[in-house]
């Protein structure tokens, strides 16, 4: 009953925090004070000053329970410059057990109404490491935030500072002793939304102001891309090698077969289709794997588990083979600064051919020598016997992508009718794929006409066919089109809004900011409409919109008295979508929207 009771209190709390089924915590102030050991590990003695609030508020503390440890909680009340201890009934604590989540814990405190309060407590972490970040946000309302960073003389801190420009007030300094370095940092933090990943140290989909850290011992100063190297080197070292049945597997998959690439390709397959991707840690279980061997007992691990152990198994073939800390396209930040905040992802690295192959197990359509689909125009940092080596990730270009739309259309009396055929090249179809992966074939044409009723905005698909290889998607079928074509006596008018939309992978009319598009891409849609009766000839109608790494032109024209075309293509060189790339792109989709909402007026030739 205990279990059920604590179990319903954590799910109130995370509704009324998560959720905002509560109003915001009003903070006037944090300080964190944090210092750094000569040992390398480090304590945070944290100060939340709370405004006076008509209601019982929770507070959460959140910590991993296999580094940190929570100690010290106190609460005071406040008056004037006086503060007086109050007594703390209970601090609940639950297991943050979630299935992204294996060793966080929150206690949560009960802050009192109609009271300024000061809650303070001590987190003491035996990884230095671990302390690789300063949020400058704040998912509650509040005035202050401060750190306060001490560091021995024998310790170097190093830091970079992301979108330091949406910060309202921003001010850092430092002072040097004779035993140490005192840095100072206040901050009028920017206000977010509330996410439970961020609970965690998770910034999914976030661009918001964040201090990335890494403390160097002096043996790497000015080094501090080689000491993450090195630490993480060491860290792993323990979870490498193979066992005899390991090696005698990797042996029956490769028999006979002498090519690199070829290796290269059977294992990765291997691993991608024969291990299941699981698991989503935060903390240090985020960045160490478990062993190879128990991640090919198990057939399953994360992306850290999965790259390790494909790494390993290319090792023993002879090819050379590292892993790389990386940040996926819904991080906060690139990986582009040695701190263990600039990563959320692991992947595997092969030497082939005196180049870099990348291989993500945990993308189950990547293709080796491809670059990774989610690191697209990101950084890896490759962890190496060379001392860790940034490594950028090609994007595709559009034109490597493209997607061609060729539709042969005759109009009748009632209807508009005829086939259509689409060809997706590179990874443009790639989202395609994912959908259909391990689907049948009375389930893949299920799919099929759902998807393409919905591209040509309702209209009715038969006949479908669909053929999937490494290279190319390909569909092809029946579009029946209706209530489109009117006549007055003189003049026909043809509504053409059933042209496959521009963006495939969105179906909302006007995007959002921080969108993820996936993949550069060049749409390419060719209609051809033939005519039940002579027309006149007509001026084509024509718009061009063009942009940094954003094209579209628009064109319809006669062909014949008989025949017209509507044609459009649509470019574009971006792939996550800040504030300035979606508004430009709404602009062009309304245009757009114009454009085909418009008849076109034909006017009849007289016999």
């Amino acid at each position: 009953m205990k279990k059920i009771l604590n179990a319903l209190i954590l799910l109130l709390f995370i509704l009324c925090n998560f959720k905002g089924y509560c109003q915001d915590i009003h903070l006037e102030s944090i300080q964190e004070i944090i210092e750094v050991k000569d040992d390398s590990s480090f304590t945070n003695n944290v100060s939340i000053h709370f405004k006076k609030s008509d209601e019982r508020r929770f507070y959460p503390i959140f910590y991993d329970t296999e580094l940190e440890k929570v100690s010290d909680i106190k609460l005071f009340i406040k008056k004037r410059k006086r503060e007086k201890p109050i007594y703390i009934k209970k601090i609940y604590e639950e297991d943050a057990k979630l299935e992204y989540i294996t060793s966080k814990k929150i206690k949560y405190v009960m802050i009192p109404a109609d009271k300024e309060i000061k809650l303070s407590y001590s987190v003491s972490c035996k990884e230095l490491m671990y302390f690789s970040s300063l949020p400058f946000f704040s998912y509650n309302q509040l005035d202050t935030l401060n750190y306060k960073i001490k560091v021995p003389e024998n310790f170097e801190l190093v830091y970079n500072t992301i979108y330091k420009e949406s910060i309202p007030y921003y001010k850092i300094d430092s002072t040097k002793t004779e035993t140490s370095s005192v840095w100072n940092i206040k901050v009028v933090p920017q206000k977010v939304e509330p996410d439970p990943f961020q609970f965690f140290g998770v910034y999914k989909n976030m661009r918001n102001p964040l201090m990335r850290i890494i403390v160097t011992p002096d043996s790497y100063k000015n080094r501090p891309t080689n000491y993450i190297n090195d630490w993480y080197s060491e860290k792993v070292a323990s979870k490498k090698g193979l066992n005899y049945q390991v090696k005698q597997k990797i042996d029956q998959l490769t028999a006979n077969i002498k090519d690199p690439s070829e290796i290269t390709n059977i294992i990765y397959n291997y691993v991608k289709n024969n291990f299941k991707y699981v698991a989503i840690e935060v903390g240090m279980g985020a960045f160490i794997p478990t062993h190879a061997n128990a991640v090919y007992l198990n057939k399953e691990g994360d992306c850290k588990d999965l790259s390790n152990f494909l790494s390993e198994a290319l090792r023993y073939k002879g090819i050379s083979s590292d892993i790389a800390l990386a940040a996926t396209f819904d991080h906060i930040s690139d990986c582009d600064f040695p701190s263990l905040s600039s990563a959320n992802h692991v992947i595997a690295v092969a030497y082939l051919n005196g180049k870099v192959v990348l291989l993500d197990p945990t993308d189950s359509i990547h293709r080796e020598g491809t670059p990774v689909e989610s690191l697209q125009d990101r950084n890896i940092l490759i962890v190496s016997s060379k001392g860790g080596v940034f490594h950028n990730v090609k994007s595709f270009t559009p034109e490597e992508n493209t997607i061609l739309y060729q539709l042969e259309l005759k109009e009748d009396k009632t209807s508009i009718n005829g086939t259509f055929k689409t060809t997706y090249k590179g990874i443009s179809g790639n989202f395609l794929r994912r959908r259909i992966k391990g689907k049948n074939q009375k389930e893949l044409l299920d799919f099929g006409n759902v998807f393409y009723e919905e591209i040509f905005r309702n209209q009715s698909i038969s006949n479908l066919e669909l053929f999937n290889d490494s290279e190319k998607i390909e569909c092809k079928g029946n579009v029946s089109i209706n209530s489109k074509s009117f006549d007055d006596g003189e003049s026909k008018y043809l509504f053409i809004d059933f042209l496959p939309r521009i963006i495939e992978i969105e179906n909302r009319e006007t995007l959002i900011e921080g969108i993820n598009l996936a993949n550069p891409f060049h749409k390419k849609v060719r209609a051809k409409i033939r005519i039940n009766e002579p027309i006149k000839d007509f001026d084509p109608i024509t718009y061009d919109y063009q942009e940094e790494g954003i094209k579209l032109s628009v064109i319809i024209k006669p062909v014949s008295k008989s025949e017209i075309e509507c044609n459009y293509d649509f470019i574009l060189s971006h792939v996550y979508l800040e504030k300035e790339k979606v508004s430009k792109i709404n602009e062009i989709l309304k245009s757009f929207k114009k454009i085909i909402n418009e008849p076109i007026i034909l006017k009849k030739q007289k016999s």
